[in-house]
């Protein structure tokens, strides 16, 4: 791009290095047990201005460090994180003094990560390195936890280059042999989606009717409800909830956590969202958003493992299709499609590549796909086109924001009641 700084491939090559420690500090216990000391900020004890007067540890490590030695200290020891973290402390001490250099920690005598430690030096966590924490109410740890598991995928690139294959195992076997990091990875996008998933809901929001309305030929099937909940599955219809006022009955299919149905049912007061996914999955959902309720099912199943009556307003795919091959991708999209109501929607919220934009996360995106799954891949907004029309939707729209995933929205014809079986295209 004109006018662009060339990359440099050292400073490329070295970058992971800084994400690296932040990982460390993670997954090691550094960060929780630097937690455990609150700066305050106020007349400090060496008379410097605006430095940390002192701290409050945690009743843990006031108790593991001396109780009312911790509790009138400006930070941690370099042995007093190493015990609480459970950690090596010569490996520590490396460890602090490089958050230091990034800014995640400091140390409480204000000298700069080069200085000499000794056992009196004491370190707290940064403003910035507080998110750290896997008590923080914004805490990036399962994020950083669930990147730190791919670093290692990442490592088998070269490999998957050579013969084109992914390497990770299925969803579904993953979360019977490692059920805790599958569980720790549905976190993550949970709160990804916190961060970053708004702008997805409001463009989703958007593209939805206003109301679900009268529909003479809506099968009004039996389906899921949770009791007590506001939200509602295929029942609502049938029960007398007709009309202008009717809810949107949506179901987010591999919907994990129930994160984008959650943010787009608190902007849409209409909609009444059910998550579909596989059964082991269930607790996560009951742990994020336990208002959602949760349907079993499977992307590998014909109609997702639903029954032949059952219909819905909205089906959400958000973050499906670049995990499969384009034959397997025009499949879940008529499986969808089937399981529309007549005028129902389809949301895709998807990494599609945008040719006006030189942005690099598009195309590293695509190389995580290619690492990560069989098939796995950035696809196209034509491709998109390409298996929405092959199941029999129209008034295709696509929107984009400030991020890389757009959100595409098609609708099933109001007279729509057939279900294709098959296309030349799943065939290719």
């Amino acid at each position: 791009m004109s006018g662009a700084a060339p990359a440099d491939p050292l400073a490329l090559l070295t970058a992971y290095q800084q994400s690296a420690v932040v990982a460390a500090a993670v997954t090691s216990g550094v960060a929780d047990a630097l937690a455990s000391v609150e700066w305050r900020d106020g007349g400090a004890a060496d008379g410097r201005a605006g430095a940390p007067a002192r701290q409050v540890a945690s009743a843990s490590v006031a108790g593991a460090i001396g109780g009312s030695d911790a509790a009138g200290a400006a930070g941690l020891s370099v042995e007093q994180v190493a015990r609480e973290a459970g950690t090596d402390p010569r490996a520590t001490r490396i460890l602090l003094s490089a958050l230091v250099a990034l800014g995640l920690a400091r140390r409480a005598d204000g000298l700069v990560a080069g200085a000499p430690v000794d056992a009196g030096t004491l370190f707290a966590l940064t403003d910035a390195g507080a998110v750290l924490a896997s008590d923080h109410p914004q805490t990036l740890a399962w994020i950083v936890r669930k990147e730190w598991f791919f670093y290692g995928v990442w490592n088998e690139l070269p490999a998957a280059i050579e013969d084109g294959r992914g390497r990770i195992s299925p969803w579904r076997e993953r979360v019977e042999t490692d059920r805790a990091t599958a569980f720790g990875f549905l976190r993550a996008l949970d709160d990804l989606a916190a961060r970053f998933g708004g702008e997805l809901a409001e463009a989703a929001a958007g593209l939805l009717p206003a109301t679900r309305g009268d529909r003479a030929d809506d099968v009004g099937a039996a389906g899921p409800a949770a009791a007590g909940s506001a939200a509602a599955g295929p029942a609502a219809a049938g029960t007398g909830d007709a009309g202008e006022h009717a809810p949107l009955r949506l179901l987010d299919v591999g919907g994990g956590a129930g994160s984008h149905a959650a943010l787009l049912a608190g902007l849409r007061s209409d909609v009444r969202p059910t998550v579909l996914d596989l059964p082991q999955v269930a607790p996560v959902l009951a742990e994020r958003h336990p208002g959602i309720p949760f349907v079993a099912g499977d992307l590998a199943d014909e109609r997702f493992g639903r029954s032949a009556d059952e219909r819905w307003d909205v089906v959400l795919l958000a973050n499906i299709l670049h995990d499969h091959t384009p034959a397997q991708n025009a499949r879940l999209v008529r499986e969808a499609a089937r399981l529309l109501a007549p005028g129902g929607t389809l949301l895709l919220y998807e990494w599609i590549p945008d040719a006006g934009t030189t942005a690099p996360d598009l195309p590293l995106f695509a190389v995580m796909m290619m690492v990560e799954n069989d098939g796995g891949d950035a696809y196209s907004e034509a491709e998109h086109r390409t298996w929405l029309e092959a199941a029999g939707l129209g008034e295709v729209e696509l929107r984009r924001g400030h991020g890389p995933i757009a959100v595409v929205a098609a609708r099933k014809p109001a007279g729509r009641t057939e279900e294709r079986r098959s296309t030349a295209v799943e065939q290719q």
